[in-house]
């Protein structure tokens, strides 16, 4: 296959209109999002903060986001440029105070020094000038004004001024400033034709320092208003080459028409000029392929192919399904897909690591062995990284660990599945890799952990799944659907409780749950199915979860819920403080003593409340621990929906209650109790749609309950003669509504 020569014009036109688009999309939404990387380009290049604006960001232009530093590039070195002239006579804070923040300096009004009165005279006239190169905007101003905010020009006065400061100076490193101020001036002036002539006059004088470079700046600005491209991109290439700050600045001003306009550009150019042109398209473009190959032939040294192998490489692993596994397309939603790469630029990556006449033959082999492994040839990719090895200089850890990671990438990928001991030999390799985990976030510098660390958890889990390894599974990469597999949770508590092999222990370690905490989740399921002495038995293996102390007492009833914010301020702490071990163990009592026939209502309903209270609905927050995470109804996990959403064991003992109720006092709480388990039932259903186990968890479901119309509240209208009927329609809303329905 081909590598594709991308037309310029088409080029052109296509980048026009994403710019468009994406300035609406950004300027409505953020999304956040690392892309997959396990190449760090801080890491790999040499001199990486010269060009880190530059390097691959799939959500901005520039790396370290958009280039917002106009106002503020060079302060910092003009800063520094003045501190040495004025040899200390005003401190750097009061500098920048002066110039750059325009305030009253004491220092410098009071002071005899002619250094500090030249530097004061200067900023003076530096300030009017930026009254024009700084002109604010009103960025709503289209909206405010049809007519839209447009920079004065510098007024000719103000150039006439500059002109003759710069001409009366003799001072080297004054009349270097006042030049620029002068070239500044006539930019904002827009006289092109004098700016030409005061540039012939200036410059051969001018040492070739950062001025310079921002004058050519200035006058590449006016080469693009005669629509003179090719003479704007051969100084935009002068700029990007001697001044890093502006590489932005350059990378966004090349201005390109078509191939031809390209060609001549290029035939214009001195070497130097070619290389940065060549990076600079790839940048705008994409197009790698050509920039490397072109760059290559000109100055295999030049560091601007590191950077481009590192945007080559960092572009393909974002398009890239993910970066551990084998290169094939599979029925697993979680298999690799692997971006086509041409087998030109293939084959002239690879080339370039085995000539090593770049200026960094460790990059190349190590870019080349990664691509390598996408191919799927995992022994040609050790073999390449055994030469990245030989080219590493001893000493150099990032190196070492860079080289580290990209060895278990690969082999990682190469085992489509657990066999023998294939995965167990890796243990080491991933300890180490999940010992990491202070990593920067992406963007921010130093090694790429990150996606190595997640994505090898997801691709074991995936492995061990299809070994029938469910536990193991879900250890690497835990979900509720795992969970909730039948026989699941025994097998996690079992390897949980004795790991066997060092891959078993690794995993263990890395797991956030424990066996506790899976026998107290067995432990609530017993107690959902009123399996008392099974709870009881499991709950005390629950370490110390089974014995933390409840805050309310779970014997209570309400007629709201403790949701109910109003309800939950009159909801008081327990006198005696019951855990979950005592509390089945008095809820055992209460059974007992039901099944004896003694006092059946009273206990039915104490017992009833108390597996009411332990749902979602109820007070004791029992289930409100980390492996059920349910802070919200939306998050409980679908292995626990019934068990922490329902009460069926409530509803039973309130119905025990009904018939052994004496009095039409207590009939009509029995009856009402007993709805509210009827509606937790009815809730459940909408609840289901956004668990965090459906792949449906966001559908538009009705919260409206359909209970309303059931026999309960028919049934309570009976004991509309009682007390607790009417503290019922007093602050029971859903109540209120069916009176009021079935009164017409």
């Amino acid at each position: 296959m081909k590598a594709k020569r991308i037309s310029l014009r088409t080029w052109c036109a296509v980048f026009s209109a994403i710019l468009i688009s994406t300035g609406l999309a950004w300027a409505c939404f953020y999304m956040d999002f690392d892309p997959p990387s396990n190449f760090s380009p801080e890491l790999m290049m040499r001199d990486a903060a010269a060009y880190r604006p530059l390097f691959y960001d799939p959500n901005t232009t520039f790396y370290n986001g958009h280039d917002d530093q106009h106002p503020r590039r060079f302060n910092e070195e003009v800063t520094n440029d003045w501190y040495d002239f004025l040899d200390g006579k005003l401190t750097r804070e009061q500098i920048a105070a002066f110039m750059l923040e325009g305030k009253k300096v004491a220092a410098i009004v009071n002071s005899s020094s002619p250094k500090v009165k030249a530097f004061e005279r200067f900023v003076r006239l530096a300030h009017q000038v930026d009254n024009y190169a700084c002109t604010p905007i009103d960025p709503w101003s289209y909206y405010n004004n049809p007519q839209s905010d447009t920079p004065k020009k510098a007024s000719e006065e103000l150039v006439e001024e500059a002109i003759r400061d710069y001409r009366a100076e003799t001072n080297a490193f004054l009349k270097n400033r006042y030049a620029f101020q002068a070239l500044k001036a006539l930019f904002y002036a827009g006289n092109r034709d004098a700016f030409e002539r005061f540039f012939s006059e200036v410059e051969p004088n001018m040492p070739r320092n950062t001025l310079y470079y921002r004058a050519l700046g200035y006058r590449a600005g006016f080469y693009i208003e005669v629509k003179d491209f090719c003479n704007a991109n051969l100084l935009y290439a002068e700029v990007f080459n001697h001044v890093p700050a502006m590489r932005p600045v350059a990378a966004t001003s090349l201005t390109l028409q078509d191939e031809k306009q390209w060609e001549q550009c290029l035939r214009a150019a001195s070497p130097e000029q070619k290389t940065a042109l060549w990076a600079l398209l790839a940048f705008r473009t994409g197009d790698n392929d050509r920039a490397i190959r072109s760059i290559y032939q000109i100055r295999p040294k030049d560091p601007l192919l590191s950077l481009l192998v590192i945007r080559f490489i960092n572009e393909n692993e974002d398009r890239r399904w993910s970066l551990i596994g084998p290169p094939t397309e599979d029925a697993d939603p979680k298999a690799n897909r692997m971006k086509e790469i041409s087998r030109e630029t293939f084959d002239l990556i690879r080339r370039i690591a085995s000539e090593e006449k770049t200026e960094n033959p460790f990059l190349w082999y190590a870019a080349a062995g990664y691509i390598t492994s996408w191919s799927g040839d995992y022994d040609g990719a050790n073999s390449l990284y055994d030469k990245a090895a030989g080219q590493m200089k001893a000493g150099n850890k990032e190196a070492a660990d860079q080289l580290r990671l990209l060895r278990l990438v690969n082999a990682l990928s190469r085992i489509t599945e657990v066999k023998g001991d294939n995965v167990e030999r890796l243990t080491e390799e991933l300890r180490w890799l999940y010992k990491q985990n202070s990593y920067p976030e992406y963007g921010e510098g130093g090694m790429r952990y990150k996606t190595a660390i997640t994505q090898s958890a997801t691709y074991l889990s995936t492995l061990y799944a299809k070994a029938g390894r469910p536990e193991l599974a879900e250890m690497l990469d835990h979900s509720s659907e795992k969970i909730a597999q039948p026989g699941v949770v025994d097998k996690l508590i079992a390897v949980l409780e004795n790991p066997r092999t060092p891959m078993e222990k690794l995993i263990v370690d890395m797991y956030p749950y424990t066996a506790e905490e899976f026998y107290f989740y067995k432990a609530l399921q017993a107690l959902h199915a009123d399996q008392l002495i099974e709870a009881e038995a499991l709950m005390k293996k629950a370490g110390k979860q089974g014995m933390t102390e409840l805050y309310t007492n779970p014997f209570n009833d309400y007629i709201l819920d403790p949701l109910d914010a109003h309800t939950r301020k009159h909801i008081k702490e327990a006198k005696v403080k019951y855990t979950p071990i005592t509390l089945i163990q008095k809820m055992r009592e209460g059974e007992a003593k039901i099944a004896r026939g003694e006092e059946v209502y009273n206990n039915s309903l104490l017992v009833g409340n108390a597996f009411y209270n332990m749902s979602f609905y109820g007070t004791s927050d029992i289930w409100r621990v980390p492996l059920l995470n349910a802070s919200i109804f939306e998050l409980v996990p679908c292995y626990a929906q019934e068990m922490v959403m329902t009460s069926p064991a409530a509803k039973k003992y309130y119905r025990m209650a009904l018939k052994a109720a004496t009095t039409d006092e207590q009939r009509a709480k029995a009856v009402f109790l007993s709805i509210k388990c009827d509606r937790n039932d009815c809730y459940l259903g909408p609840i289901r749609g956004r668990a965090l186990c459906d792949n449906q968890r966001y559908m538009n479901q009705s919260n409206s309950p359909n209970w309303l119309d059931r026999d309960g509240f028919g049934e309570l209208m009976r004991y509309a003669n009682t007390q607790y009927y009417r503290d019922v329609i007093r602050e029971c809303g859903y109540f209120q509504l069916y009176v009021a329905k079935h009164k017409r």
